[in-house]
């Protein structure tokens, strides 16, 4: 019997090497096929590759496959193949948005469609893999049953296009969901006591989303050399909802993102609805040093980025720490809200 820390360590170091070994050989490709991007906040307007999102989605497949194989718990192979499951049809989703640019509504619906692996779990002879009694702190467990089956779609939903939403600068999507996900491990382990020693699926979703993460960072943080494009942050953004509804970390993991949901409801209140990014009026620019400034543009919507430029322009790496550090205090929240969950339950 394979003990759950090897599991653990596989589940983090697969898709570490493999989107790490991925990227280089990706984006010579992408940039001899002549598929990249244009780095807008850069002096030198480089090229840089695009849709990494796809080196993303397939080391998680392989990753998860090898993860079922190495796991003789039946139900944790389940889940494990259910959240594989829900992550790539995003991704797909999200790949076919960065080919043919989905419109701003149709999208997020397409996205509901992530969740149907999960809600089809009811039917299963294990029962469902959710349980629809969410965690609430100083309250503990509570009995929505048909409210949370009918919530579970946007809470996978939700997360994707708030992720989609904050991937604006190099390394943003990467480094503020890794302080997310070391935030919901920390919980998991704090709530339910579920450390290296008990072989838990929710620890082996955030290892893997973790692993692909940091490989990805490498190769995603200042100066980028490869864009995720929709396909890494809608794949990321329903793992983060997947683990939340899998792990019972609903609550913990919505405040945890609270920096992400101000930035989406920021924009869709200020553009009054779903539009989409790419037809939005530009909220910043660039100053003659290449720092990053708010535009005058009263069309321009109400961003993250506006909020952290406030007192002048930044370094576009200032701009992404500040990011990090609003994440880092939400994640403190989510933190404390798990020691309140912990304590009544």
């Amino acid at each position: 019997m394979v003990s759950s820390l090897i599991v653990y360590i596989i589940a983090f170091t697969v898709p570490l090497f493999l989107s790490g070994i991925g990227f280089p050989f990706f984006i010579k490709f992408m940039l001899k096929k002549g598929i990249f991007g244009i780095d807008i906040h850069k002096k030198e307007q480089p090229k840089v590759a695009e849709m990494g999102g796809i080196v993303i989605i397939i080391s998680l497949i392989i990753s998860s496959v090898i993860a079922i194989l190495v796991v003789e718990d039946s139900k944790v192979q389940l889940m494990i193949g259910m959240f594989c499951i829900t992550i790539t049809i995003a991704g797909i989703i999200g790949i076919i948005d960065d080919f043919l640019t989905l419109n701003a509504i149709l999208k997020p619906v397409l996205l509901l469609i992530a969740s149907v692996p999960i809600i089809a779990s009811t039917w299963f002879s294990t029962g469902p893999l959710y349980n629809p009694e969410p965690l609430f702190p100083l309250i503990g467990q509570t009995r929505l049953t048909i409210v949370y089956l009918m919530l579970l779609p946007f809470v996978i939903t939700v997360p994707a296009n708030a992720v989609n939403m904050i991937d604006v600068f190099n390394g943003s999507m990467a480094t503020t969901t890794i302080i997310v996900l070391i935030t919901s491990f920390i919980a998991n382990i704090i709530i339910f006591d579920r450390d290296y020693t008990i072989l838990d699926p929710t620890n082996i979703f955030i290892l893997m989303i973790t692993g692909v993460l940091i490989a990805f960072l490498v190769y995603n943080r200042y100066p980028a050399r490869v864009f995720g494009g929709d396909s890494s942050s809608l794949t990321i953004g329903a793992s983060l909802g997947a683990i939340a509804v899998l792990g019972r970390l609903e609550i913990v993991i919505i405040i945890a993102i609270i920096p992400f949901i101000m930035n989406s409801f920021g924009i869709i209140s200020s553009v009054k609805g779903l539009l989409e990014r790419r037809k939005m009026a530009r909220p910043t620019k660039m100053t003659k040093d290449w720092k990053i400034e708010s535009t005058n543009d009263q069309k321009a919507p109400i961003t993250l980025v506006g909020l952290v430029i406030q007192k002048g322009p930044l370094h576009e790496k200032d701009v992404v720490k500040s990011f990090g550090v609003l994440t880092v205090f939400s994640s403190i929240l989510a933190i404390i809200t798990a020691i309140l969950i912990r304590v009544v339950i």
